[in-house]
């Protein structure tokens, strides 16, 4: 067998002091998705750019998850971090398009993101999981990165799809009006990640 390359071995193992920083970088990502959800389905709901944000807070995730990832150096911190996002998610989803603004099909649509925000911390997990192989940092990280952008972009599209009624229009813009955005996003993710591993490596 050959020798284990140097970024795979550096991984380690969780520690209460990991699952502190895990909370914190829960609650970066969290105040993120918060904000983007708040200025963009909120203040500027009248315009109806819908779920579009989520092409430009891409960035702010990686930055974020990624600095984490190779600061800390453990497996994980995606489905932490997004789960949790995700659980707290469902009550709060229910509440805002289901009773408030009835535009969810069912109350089961909030399960359903809640369901998708752990479906992309596992994503951003294997995908680093497996990239950790090479033996050159960055390029690991860059291409976890932009399969975790693809594929989060990708998952988007089950709920956009499935789980409204067919107006309001905001919410398929994400599909149609603004499907060219899907290469930005994802590059953005990458500059995001590779950002993300330059502040922890300082």
């Amino acid at each position: 067998m050959g020798e284990i390359p140097t970024f795979a071995n550096r991984f380690e193992k969780w520690t209460w002091k990991t699952v502190g920083w895990a909370f914190l970088c829960f609650l970066l990502i969290a105040s993120v998705n918060g904000l983007f959800s708040y200025l963009f389905d909120v203040l500027l709901f009248e315009i109806q750019i819908g779920y579009v944000y989520f092409y430009f807070s891409i960035i702010f995730f990686t930055i974020i998850l990624y600095f984490f990832y190779t600061k800390f150096k453990v497996n994980w911190f995606g489905t932490f971090t997004f789960g949790l996002c995700g659980l707290i998610g469902i009550p709060i989803e229910l509440w805002l398009e289901y009773y408030a603004n009835p535009v969810l099909k069912s109350p089961w649509g909030a399960v359903g993101w809640g369901a998708i925000y752990i479906a992309y911390g596992l994503v951003a997990d294997l995908s680093m999981m497996l990239t950790k192989l090479l033996k050159n940092e960055t390029k690991a990280v860059v291409l976890s990165a932009v399969i975790f952008s693809s594929i989060a972009i990708l998952l988007t599209l089950i709920p956009l799809s499935w789980f409204y009624v067919p107006e309001p229009v905001a919410s398929k813009s994400f599909l149609t009006y603004w499907y060219f955005l899907i290469p930005y996003g994802i590059i953005q993710g990458a500059i995001g990640a590779y950002a993300g591993m330059k502040l922890a490596s300082n």
